[in-house]
């Protein structure tokens, strides 16, 4: 692992090893990033870069561009964000408004970029004042996403320019929001091809690599129809992936979600904060021996 190593924290200096933090994609349930990442910087923990997907790549760039990057993650408007029907809630009036969402769903998709097209631009000002419109190279600590070329199904790592469009490109669901065109390129969501790019965090020359696993959402309940077979046969070729990617890292921290909360279900971004703070919490021995000795806490760990 090597001798433990000074590490460059914006004023945040303590003596730990040099720590690459891997933030997986997870849709609403990546707000648990925040909350691990919010109780790390407590404990004295500063990573050394951070790797980002979808979410992931959300979290990591407002931590990184952002000095309240907690309380505006927290506090961020989601009345635009699209929603999916949900035929499993009960009575007429849900069955008809979900009727409504899938017909709507459909529309955007077989004649547009999806559902969330009209709503693209308000999402990228969202992005713009999370990071404040800065360039991702500018943060206080190295950041780097990940995104899915269209073309070729490479993962593309992104590591400079505006960090809102790079941003924009790691989470861009396919079917749901339009693709993002850089250097040439379509991108989608960085999950599709890599939930856990632990190999990108690791080149990037730290001697151990922390990974945040909300991408999985344990389920026992059975689908109703066939768009929630679909959708359940998706997750667990998700959930597979992700246990053979997460299992190249150091330690894993795996914020529990019960009851499961949906991928576009981003009300629920203070639960899946505080399921974050808990994996965190749980992990503090194991921690302690993987970094060593924290640094000294810093007030604006807190999210100021």
């Amino acid at each position: 692992m090597g001798e433990p190593t000074s590490i460059d924290t914006g004023g945040r200096a303590g003596r730990h090893r040099r720590f690459g933090l891997v933030l997986s994609g997870g849709g609403a349930r990546g707000f648990a990033h925040a909350g691990c990442l919010r109780v790390l910087n407590r404990m004295g923990y500063f990573p050394s870069v951070i790797v980002g997907v979808s979410m992931g790549a959300v979290v990591a760039a407002t931590y990184a561009l952002n000095d309240r990057w907690y309380d505006d993650l927290m506090g961020m408007d989601v009345s635009g964000f699209p929603s999916l029907p949900d035929f499993s809630e009960p009575g007429p009036v849900r069955f008809l408004r979900n009727l409504r969402k899938a017909q709507k769903a459909a529309f955007g998709m077989y004649f547009g970029w999806g559902v969330g097209q009209p709503k693209m631009d308000w999402g990228r000002h969202l992005l713009r004042d999370l990071t404040h419109g800065a360039r991702i190279e500018d943060g206080r600590v190295p950041v780097l996403v990940t995104a899915t070329d269209l073309a070729t199904g490479k993962r593309v790592v992104l590591g400079k320019g505006p960090a809102a469009d790079l941003v924009y490109a790691s989470s861009a669901l396919a079917g749901i929001l339009p693709p993002a065109m850089i250097d040439g390129r379509m991108l989608v969501d960085g999950g599709y091809c890599d939930l856990a790019p632990v190999d990108v965090a690791r080149d990037a020359g730290v001697d151990v690599v922390i990974a945040v696993n909300a991408s999985t959402s344990s389920r026992s309940d059975l689908p109703q129809n066939g768009f929630q077979a679909m959708v359940r046969g998706l997750e667990i070729c998700q959930n597979e992936h992700a246990h053979l990617r997460f299992g190249q890292a150091d330690l894993v921290l795996r914020p529990v979600l019960d009851p499961p909360v949906a991928v576009l279900d981003f009300s629920t971004r203070r639960r899946c904060s505080a399921a974050g703070v808990r994996a965190a919490r749980r992990a503090a021995t194991d921690l302690g021996q993987l970094l060593g000795s924290p640094g000294t806490p810093a007030q604006a760990a807190t999210g100021r």
